[in-house]
This record gives C-alpha cells, sequence and structure tokens, in this order.
C-alpha cells in the first residue's frame, strides 16, 4: 500500500504509458503495470530522500499522476496514486496549501472507492483510515477517529492477510490504547513475507513493526513512528 522507489525515471514512465490503450478499464493488467512503476519511483523518493528534498521531486510526479489519472478515467489505481502523492507533499511541503492537498486526496480516494474497492488490495480503505486518525479534527480539519476505524476495518475485511491491513490497524488501535486488541493484529503483520512488489515499503513496515509490537506489549502510551511524522505539519487535536 500506507502502504511507496531513486530518481524518477520519467523517460521509462513515458514510454511504458505510450504502449498502453487509452482508456484501459479499472484494474485492467497494463494499468496496474504503469501504476506499479509510478509507486515504485514514489517509494524510492518517499523512503529514501530527506523530506527537506522531496518536494520538488514529487511536484514534478504529481503532473505525471494527473495525467494518468486523464488516460484511464475509469481506473481506481491512477487515482489513488495521486492521493499518496498528494499527502506526501502535504507532508513534505507544508505551507497553507498542506490542507487543501490532503482534503483533495481525500476526494480522491473516495472516488477510487467507487470505481473498485478491490484496487491495490484495498489500499483505499487504508489510505482514508490513516488520514482520519492521523489529521486533527474540526475545525481544524477532517480527522475523525470512528471514520479511521471504520475505513481501516473494512480494509481488514476486505485482505485480512495482508500486511498494509494488519499493521495500520493494529497501529490504530495501539493509538486508541487498545494494547491488547492490537497485538495480534501486528503479530500477524509481522509474520507476512516481504513482497517484491512493495519492498521498500514493506522493510520499512518490519522496522516499525519491532517497534510497535514492544509498545503494545509494555503499554507505552508515549509512542512514536515513522508513519506518524508523515503528516506532523498539523497538530493533531481532538476528533468528530
Amino acid at each position: 500500500m500506507k502502504s511507496l522507489l531513486g530518481p524518477f525515471l520519467w523517460m521509462t514512465v513515458l514510454w511504458l504509458l505510450s504502449l498502453v490503450p487509452a482508456f484501459a478499464a479499472p484494474s485492467d493488467p497494463a494499468t496496474r503495470q504503469v501504476v506499479q512503476q509510478l509507486k515504485d519511483e514514489w517509494a524510492e523518493v518517499f523512503y529514501r530522500l530527506p523530506t527537506k528534498q522531496q518536494a520538488p521531486k514529487l511536484e514534478v510526479f504529481l503532473f505525471r499522476t494527473r495525467d494518468l489519472v486523464r488516460r484511464y478515467p475509469r481506473a481506481a489505481e491512477p487515482l489513488l496514486m495521486q492521493a499518496l502523492v498528494l499527502c506526501s507533499l502535504a507532508a513534505a511541503d507544508g505551507g497553507f496549501g498542506a490542507l487543501g492537498r490532503v482534503k483533495e486526496a481525500r476526494e480522491l480516494v473516495v472516488k477510487a472507492i467507487a470505481l473498485d474497492p478491490m484496487a491495490m488490495e484495498g489500499s483505499g480503505y487504508v489510505i482514508l483510515g490513516n488520514l482520519y486518525y492521523r489529521l486533527p479534527g474540526w475545525p481544524i480539519s477532517f480527522g475523525n477517529d470512528k471514520l479511521a476505524r471504520v475505513n481501516l476495518e473494512t480494509a481488514l475485511r476486505l485482505f485480512p492477510d495482508e500486511m498494509d491491513t494488519n499493521y495500520f490497524y493494529g497501529d490504530f488501535l495501539l493509538e486508541e490504547g487498545e494494547f491488547k486488541a492490537a497485538l495480534p493484529y501486528l503479530e500477524k503483520a509481522e509474520k507476512s513475507p516481504v513482497r517484491d512488489d512493495s519492498r521498500l515499503s514493506d522493510l520499512r513496515l518490519k522496522e516499525e513493526l519491532k517497534q510497535a509490537l514492544k509498545d503494545a506489549r509494555e503499554r507505552n502510551t508515549k509512542r512514536s513512528n515513522f508513519f506518524s511524522q508523515f503528516l506532523a505539519i498539523f497538530n493533531k487535536g481532538p476528533s468528530n
């Protein structure tokens, strides 16, 4: 998926795009191939570069994802990738535009779910769940712990064996202070193999899982993790 790879290989992306029909259907194999390439490039930037160096590359990447959405208007995956880039920019660039970016990301994810709720292994629900529980509530933003739980539980029902769905639901439960409930989901995520097509994000999750499991077992209420800094531009306030 939360859950996303070296310099942007834009010539390669353009070459791949030229091979795909202009109006591929949702979950079309050719569309998924192009999105996977974009996802790999995004992960290289998001996971390997310092935050201050990410924004210029992500701005270019956002332009490419918008183009991909125009090429495949009936596919959910390009919408999800554009949402991830917008969230990444909000975290990397900050400023007054950050809130607008995460709001746009939410709208894109809602559209993607309407097209195909199963796209990218339920990533739409995982992204929504993370936005709802990592952002502050009204009047600052749209954070809402109840909606976070609903979306993360939906992702888990759709994909009960995925590393992402188990990790992020377990992480949410930790944030809610539900340490005993979080443990089986975190333990299941820990046992999941690293996937070839999500290697960087899975390796990062494996690192985070070590601390998350320690926090759950020790009932640690003063925890922090890589993903909690994803939208640290906002001060987490009371949820709606």
